[in-house]
Order: C-alpha cells, then structure tokens, then sequence
C-alpha cells in the first residue's frame, strides 16, 4: 500500500525538522485601531511585551481595515503598545493573557507626536469575542492559592462545571491511580492531553490512560469542554498545559504538604456498619514534596527551569483484610479485622526544560520528565466476582520500569504574518503488575505453594491470590506535529498534519507455574473455573493516526467565523506472534488444541472527513457580550487496545463449570477434575474479526471478508452560549450542548444470531422465566422490579461455538445533552470561579447488547442476557441531573488568605454508560434449574430507579503569608471535606447477603498542613 511510505515520510519530516514543536499555545491579542472620528487605521504598529517572552517581545501591523492579531503568545502579565507616526502613542499595562485566548484590545489614536504617550493600566478582558470554544483556565496563581488535593489534572479539573473525576479524591488519597475526567457526554479515551500544544496521551485504553504529572512545571492548564478546533481529533475534555520556560530572573518554588491517620475524622460511621462496612477507605499517611527552580543560563538567550517532585499516598482498602494466619482458605477466608490493607503508593518525578532564542526569529525548547512509580497492594476487577471483602493476598504488586514524558519544539515567525511550528513529543509508561505479594513469591520460588485467586459469586469474598496473571507492558507512543499559520488583522488561516505512531507490548502469565485458572463458589461450595490461555506474548502496532487539518478564521465586524476541515487517516495491526508449545502445557492438560504461530494482521483502515465549524458575535460591539456556538465532527479515538480483541496472543478466558470439585478437596487440578463444556471453542485462537477484513479463523475461513468494512465510530456535538461581562473582572456564561454518536460497534456471533436481520438463530436460546428475586425474596433491592424476569439458556451444542463478527450497528443510539452556566470574578486581589450543569446521557444499546466498549467478549457477543428489556434506556424516565461547583480564594487581614472549592454531584457510577445502580442476579444452574451456562448476571430493576446518594465535598484553606525579601512564604492548613460527609460511592449490586454492601465511601474529614515557599 502507498499510505505507509507516505505516512512514515511525513512522520520523518516531522521528526527532523529540527528537534520538533507543537501546535501554538495560541493565546493572542486581536483588535481594531481607529482614529478619534471612527475611521480604521492601517499601519499601526501594535507591540506585545512581556517577562513571559524569551524574545521579549511580539508585534505585527494593522491591515487595510484597521484590524491586528498576535498570535502564538505565551500566558502572563503583558504590555500592548499602539504606535503611528502623526498619532500619540498609547500604552497599556499589566494585562493579563491566559491559554488559548484571544484578548480584545482595540485602541482610538489621538493626533499627536510620537514623544507624547497614554499610559494605562489595563483591565484584564474576561469575554473572549472570537472563539467560540468552551474553556475555563486555571493560572498558576490559583493552582497555588486553592486547596487541590492530589495536585493531578484529575483533581485540578474535578472543581471545574461540566467536568466529573470518574473516581472522587478527598485531599489527594485517590491522587496514585488513574482516573478519568469524563465532560459532555464523553469517554476518557476521547480527550486529549496536550503540554504547550503537543498531545501526550498514552496508548493503553486508547489513550485514556495517562502519565502522572508534576504540577511544579506548569504555569496555566487550560480545560476545553466544547467547540474544539481542527487541530485536535477527538471531542473530549482537552487539556493544554503551558509549561514553565524559566526567565531571565532565577526563582524558584517550594511545595511540601503532610497528613497521616491521626489527621483524619472517623472512617466507619455506625450508619454505614449497619449496611455492612466493616472497615472503610481512609488515609494511612500522605506527604507531597514538590521543589521547582528556573533562570537565565544566558539572559534573553537560554533558559532553564527543572522541578523534582516526591509523593506518597498510602490508604487503608474498604472492607479489605489479612487473613487470619494458619486458617483455611480452600472455600473462603476469615477476616482479621485488626488488620487492614493498606494501598501504599510511591511517585518520584524529575523534570527539566531547556528554552533557547537562536535568534530574532527562530526558538527552539526541550522537557524531559522521568517518573518513577511504585505500589504495594493494587486491587484488580475479578471477573464475575461483585468484591464485596477482599483478602490482602489478592492483592497484586506493580514495580517501577520506564515512565517517562519528553517533548521537543521549534517554532518560527518567519514574519509578523507568517508563523510555522513543529515538533515530537513521546509517552513511554512501560510497567509490570499483577505480581504476588512477597509472602506468596516467597513460597513459589520455594515450591511450598502455589497460590489460586479464589471468588465466591454469593458473598464476595475474594482471597487467596491476584485475579489477573503477571504481566510486563510496554506502551510508547510518539507523537509528531506540524502547522503553518498566516495572520493578518481580519483573517488568520492555519494547517498541519499530526501524526501518532506507537506500539504495546504485553507478556502475561501466572508466577504460580502450576496455575492458569481461577476458581469461582458458590456460598461456599464449588462452581466455576475461569481459565487463562496464558502465557501470551502479544505485540500490537499503531502504525499511524495521522490528522491533516486546515482552520481558518474571519472577523467581519463583529463576527468572527472559524470554519475548519481534518482529514484522518488510521492504521494498526499486529505482528506475526506465537508461543512455544512447551509453555502450552497447562492449556494442553486441560484440553485445548495447541496454538500455533499467527501470522501478521492488519486491522480496518479508515479514512474520514471532520468539519469543524464555530462562530462568535460580539453583540453590541464592546467586546463585553458575545453570543457563540460551533457544530463539529469528532471521530472516536483509536490506538491499539479496541483491536487487541482481534489478537490471538491477547488475554483470553473460558468459564467452565466445575462438575466435581469435592472429589480434589475443592481445589481445581488440571486434567484431572472434570469440567463442563467450554464456553469458548476457539479459545486461545482468533475467535473474531472486525468486517471487512482478511482475518482467517480456524474452521470458518474468512468470513469477514466479504462483509462491508466496519465504520470508525463518531459523534457530533453542537453547542450554543452567551456570555458577558457584568462588571470589570466579572463575567457570566450560559450554554447548551447536545452530543450523538454513529457508527456504534455491534458484535454478533452468527451461529447465534443472523447477521442481517438480527434475529437470533432458531432453538439457539431457551427462555426460562422465574419470580424476580427482588419481588419474593430481596426487598432492599429498590427502585421499580417487574414480578418476573426471563434468564435464557443456551442450547448446550451450542455453547462455545461459533465467532464474533464486529460491525457498525443499525439501530443503537448515545445522545447526551444538558445546560451549562459558569461565572468567573476578579475581586481586587481574589479570584472566584464557578457554576452549574445538568445533563443526562441516553443509550437505546440492543443490538451492541449492554456494551459502551469497542467490542463484547465471545461469552457475550448475541447472548440475549445482554440485551434485557432494559436495553433501551428511551423507554424510561431519565432525569436531568446537576453538579454544582464553587471555587476561589479571597485576602484577609494579617496577610491571612481563605480559600476553598465546593463540588456537588448526583449519586452515580462514574461511568459514561449510566448513572443509576443496577441490581443483578448472578444466576447459575444451581438457582436457575435449566440454565446450562456456568453463570449470567441478569438485571433484576429497571434503569433509573435506583441511584446513589448525593454527594458534597467542601475544601478548605486558610492560609498565612510572610514575606521574604526576594518572595514570600506562607503555611497553610487544608481541610478536605469539611462537611465530613460518607457518601457511599460505590456498593455491592449482586443479590444476596452482600446486597447494598458499601465498597468505596468518601473519605472522611481529612486535615493536611502544609507549606510554600516562593522566591
């Protein structure tokens, strides 16, 4: 195929052209220059300064219409200077100028020599009239001034509107593990996490995991919601982060914060005893140590800052315990209660960043930042398991190997017109996980054991070793970019390409060499098996994800239309791959075919076409009201890990039934206990194939070949607002925004169910309908239960049989909307900020059948289970539902500052899928006689009737500041949810004695002391 040279020549210019850059930071000053009867002024030289500028400073000169723009200016305080020979020259001073904004400042010259000058200080605009992007800002004053927990871009951008932390964080304990922030309807694999323009997104989860920041090195981050630019590919939430250069002045930070267990409330409230907590999640000890420096190596010319960071969070898991020693684990285990789990968490970060002037016209920059992360006790999902108490050698180690961020930029204003930018950056979070608690590796070297994850579908518990196998992961990606702008006043055109190209690398296998396998009871007696075709040695490719894009923008008057095209191009596949037979033997004994070496496989590709189109009015032309909105095209984001379900050296489970496990004394050996039909034929092998492509499966061929290619999935969003500034520094927003998706992935399997019509096959399930559990038996279930529910079960010739086929369903639909009102003010020397949303997002999913993924497991894929009457969510009352958030800090006497942020939300699950609580039975044949499938979670309550508590947490500061002679000092104590409320965030959902069982609270009233220093 020509597209790959092509697309490895662009990515080599990209990559050479002398130690790269990202797209602009893109802030700007823009406006119109008139004399005192009205008239427009061409030639105005209009002159942008600024301590934040290596090179000092910016100018360009007004067009034939009286209009200018400065673009590609960095956040800080800046003079703008109006300069015309014959007119007196007027200076403005002490502007502010944030990330991605457009500042208004027009100006009306006086006849007059140039010796005589106007000088002014200016006020800070606070409505951007040309974008028509939703954004809110945080500089680094308020970074510094309001209590921010984990100091993460998780929990800087929880206090804004419209955006929700998957996962809540009370003073930094939730700071160690990944989160998403999920804004408008969207998934975390769609947002775009950017440093000076450039995305660094990691790999792994499409890129919706990502690195651990420091915040020591950033002077703005700029959260954009809606209405994004053609530059960036997908809709999330888009975080730009302006780095610090330095300065021709050395200074320097100090961060250092500190909390331990004797600082905190009381973790285990009586109310939540009674619903079954027995030990709750609350902090063991916290410190954040974070010390940043920047100045001149050589002054205008050479600049470089660094900053080093230590943090620690160490929590203690809800309901989680060391077993009582010397006690039997074969079929459960007994609790001590005495002795909690602690999570225990280690980052270390060190950053630097070189900034180097090569002359008037040309600037080149280098960061490199190199993390390092450890943790002791990591809780994995356990397939099938609702966890209700966990036991401390379930828990699994991750070790530190290769995490680090780098990035490098050139950017040139060849003239005051035209600006060209270009530039790499790379992501590597390479790591291991899954590995036994110390204890256990002991023992196995010794061969003195080998431990098995254990699950009991009735009660919860979990125990005995890590659900998932070993596994060593290798995700890089790199990411190159280009763009060339040319600007004059009225008009400013812009194109690029951007270019991704990474790999993964993931080896599993279970460090007990005699296991593969978990075992899953039944209040206490035998049932299942989950088997895992490992070891694996899968290798995936993300051969290109490659965005050509023009935008352009027009001011006509007051209106200013930005319309935008981007073509995309993307390609993955993985490479021949395969393991020895000789490490075959565990799968071999349990009686599956040997698999041989696969071949290499290209996925889908794709080509698409996005538009891009905002406009903004400034509607009575004083640059203090605009009216905006923007209707755009985002496709879904790719890597590779939607298309590691296509490859046979992927992770893979069979869930078998148990049929004799008290003839081994309840413990699984393999080739000797008996087992039940498997429920995957093709398992360990290629079982699926997206449509359209060559993928040959044993047996059948290709039988997706003849297929029309599977469709990328997209949305398209469209947004309207008015925003206005009430008085100087305050200013109010008010918008609405609806997001639909297409092309959403459906998976069938056609010996189940008929591809085209969607029918299932003929005698392929058989309904069995029996009184619903939450009616007879269960009456804390709440919410709405009909009387009965129908569980089908499979036809037994068919169980494991067939493929799986993903293609674009025709009648699946994700629609999200709501309304959004921020405000932001600037009072004298305090800052307050916040706002509303209400929103919901609807799912009619039948035919994907339950699932908000890319694709459904082979268990899944046409099972009828998955597609209950509650599929289709447009059948149901679904309420709007609304946050509210609060922020901002305010100067006292005594040098004291108070500060604090206020965020309230609907009870939910953190998930874009739903926000209300389902209650499920785990049926298997022992309850549901006639069943001949091991288990299946059924829905037993219809969607949204059930949700979780509302929960409201306030975060304090008070503050006292001292001042140096070169900066100032201040102490400080935090307190992080003030209210001490206990909200249960997460809970057990399957019927039985742990029904409504509390597994994740919000932490408890938290106290943290801490300091900074600035100089």
């Amino acid at each position: 195929m020509t597209s790959r040279p092509i697309g490895n020549v662009i990515f080599a210019f990209a990559w050479l052209a002398l130690t790269p850059a990202a797209a602009f930071a893109q802030s700007a000053f823009a406006g119109a220059v008139k004399d005192t009867s009205g008239a427009v002024l061409p030639g105005v030289t209009v002159e942008a300064s600024s301590p934040a500028l290596i090179e000092g400073t910016r100018s360009v000169v007004t067009d034939g219409s009286g209009q200018y723009k400065i673009v590609d200016l960095r956040p800080g305080i800046y003079t703008v200077t109006f300069t015309m020979p014959g007119f007196k020259t007027i200076k403005r001073t002490g502007i502010e100028l944030q990330t991605n904004v457009t500042a208004p400042e027009s100006a009306e010259l006086e006849v007059g020599s140039l010796e005589e000058s106007i000088t002014v200080t200016a006020q800070t605009p606070t409505v951007d009239v040309q974008n028509a992007v939703q954004q809110q800002v945080l500089p680094q004053r308020v970074l510094d001034a309001v209590p921010m927990g984990g100091r993460n871009i998780q929990s800087v951008g929880a206090i804004l509107v419209g955006i929700t932390q998957s996962t809540p964080d009370v003073g930094g304990t939730q700071g160690m593990q990944q989160t998403t922030l999920l804004g408008h309807g969207t998934d975390g694999r769609d947002n775009a996490i950017m440093v000076d323009g450039i995305r660094l997104n990691g790999i792994e989860s499409d890129g919706g995991v990502q690195q651990y920041y420091n915040e020591g090195m950033f002077a703005e981050m700029s959260y954009q919601t809606g209405g994004i630019a053609a530059e960036t590919s997908s809709g999330g939430v888009r975080l730009n982060m302006i780095p610090k250069d330095g300065g021709n002045v050395l200074k320097g930070d100090l961060f250092y914060s500190y909390s331990n267990s004797h600082l905190q409330n009381n973790v285990l409230p009586p109310d939540l005893v009674a619903k079954g907590l027995l030990a709750g999640s609350s902090l063991h000890s916290i410190h954040d140590l974070n010390v940043s420096a920047g100045g001149p190596l050589l002054v205008n010319k050479l600049w470089l800052f660094g900053s080093v960071r230590h943090w620690g969070v160490n929590n203690f898991q809800a309901n989680s315990f060391y077993p009582v020693a010397n006690a039997s684990q074969v079929t459960s285990f007994t609790p001590d209660t005495s002795k909690q789990v602690i999570d225990n968490n280690l980052i270390k970060s060190f950053m630097a960043r070189l900034t180097y002037q090569v002359d008037s016209k040309n600037k080149v920059s280098y960061y490199l930042d190199r993390i390092i992360k450890f943790r002791g006790h990591e809780q994995q999902t356990t397939p099938g398991v609702s966890g209700a108490q966990w036991a401390e050698d379930a828990f699994s180690s991750r070790l530190p190997k290769i995490y680090y961020m780098s990035e490098a930029k050139w950017t040139a204003t060849w003239t005051n017109k035209l600006l060209f930018a270009t530039g790499i950056g790379i992501n590597n979070e390479s790591y291991t996980t899954g590995e036994l608690q110390p204890g256990l590796e002991a023992c196995v070297a010794a061969l003195t054991c080998d431990p098995i994850n254990k699950g009991d579908l009735t009660t919860g518990q979990v125990w005995g070793a890590p659900s998932a196998p070993y596994y060593r992961r290798l995700p890089v990606r790199e990411t190159g970019i280009a763009s060339l702008s040319y600007v004059t006043g009225s008009h400013a055109f812009k194109t690029g390409m951007e270019l991704s190209r990474g790999s993964n690398t993931i080896q599993q296998v279970f460090q007990a060499p005699g296991v593969n396998f978990d075992e899953r009871f039944s209040s206490g007696a035998g049932n299942s098996v989950v088997i895992y075709n490992t070891p694996t040695d899968e290798h995936d490719k993300l051969n290109a994800d490659l965005g050509i894009y023009a935008q352009d923008t027009w001011t006509l008057k007051r209106l200013t239309v930005t319309p935008g095209m981007r073509w995309e191009y993307f390609k993955a596949s993985y490479s021949e791959q395969g393991v020895p037979i000789a490490n075959q033997t565990l799968l071999l004994k349990e009686g599956y075919p040997a698999r041989p070496l696969f071949p290499q496989q290209n996925m889908p590709i794709w080509k698409n076409w996005s538009p891009r189109f905002g406009a903004a009015y400034d509607l009575f032309g004083d640059g203090k009201t605009a009216i905006k909105g923007s209707v755009n095209k985002y496709m879904v984001a790719y890597s590779t890990v939607s298309f590691q379900v296509y490859n046979p050296m992927g992770i893979s489970q069979d869930t078998r039934t148990w049929l004799d496990p008290t003839a081994t004394g309840n413990v699984f050996i393999p080739g000797v206990s008996q087992l039940g039909p498997s429920t995957n034929a093709l398992f360990g092998q290629i079982f699926r194939c997206p449509a359209g492509t060559n993928v040959t499966i044993p047996g059948f061929g290709q039988p997706c070949a003849s297929l029309p290619e599977v469709q990328r999935p997209y949305n398209v969003e469209a947004n309207v607002s008015i925003q206005r500034e009430l008085r100087q520094g305050v200013s109010v927003t008010f918008g609405y925004f609806r997001r639909s998706y297409y092309n959403q992935i459906a998976s069938v399997n056609p010996a189940l169910q008929d591809l085209k019509t969607g029918a299932m096959v003929p005698g392929a399930f058989t309904p069995i309908t029996i009184p619903n559990p939450c009616v007879t038996t269960f009456t804390n279930c709440g919410g709405s239960a009909p009387a009965t529910i129908t569980i089908y079960s499979i036809n037994p010739a068919l169980i494991g049989k067939g493929y799986v086929i993903d293609t674009n369903s025709s009648t699946d639909t994700r629609v999200a909307q709501g309304y959004e009102g921020t405000f932001s003010a600037r009072l004298a020397d305090g800052q307050l900020f916040g706002g509303f949303s209400t929103g919901k997002q609807v799912y009619n999913n039948c035919q994907t059948l339950g699932s908000a993924s890319t694709a459904l497991t082979f268990v899944q894929a046409s099972n009828p289970n998955f597609a209950t009457q509650f599929c289709n969510q447009n059948l149901y009352p679904d309420p709007f539902r609304t946050q509210i958030k609060l922020g901002g800090s305010y100067p006292l006497p005594a040098a004291f500052n108070v500060s604090g942020t206020f965020q309230s939300y609907p009870g939910g699950q953190g998930s874009t899928t739903r926000s209300y609580l389902d209650v499920n039975l785990s049926a298997t044949p022992r309850n549901t006689p006639g069943l001949n499938q091991p288990s299946e979670s059924i829905p037993l309550i219809l969607p949204n009737g059930k949700f979780l508590p509302r929960w409201n947490q306030l975060d304090l500061r008070l503050a006292r500041k001292f001042k140096l002679a070169k900066g100032d000092w201040q102490v400080q104590f935090d307190m992080f949810n003030a209210l001490n409320g206990h909200a249960v965030i997460a809970q057990s959902t399957t019927v039985g004695s742990a029904l409504n069982t509390p597994t994740q609270v919000l932490q408890s009233r938290l106290m943290e002391l801490g300091v900074q220093l600035h100089f």
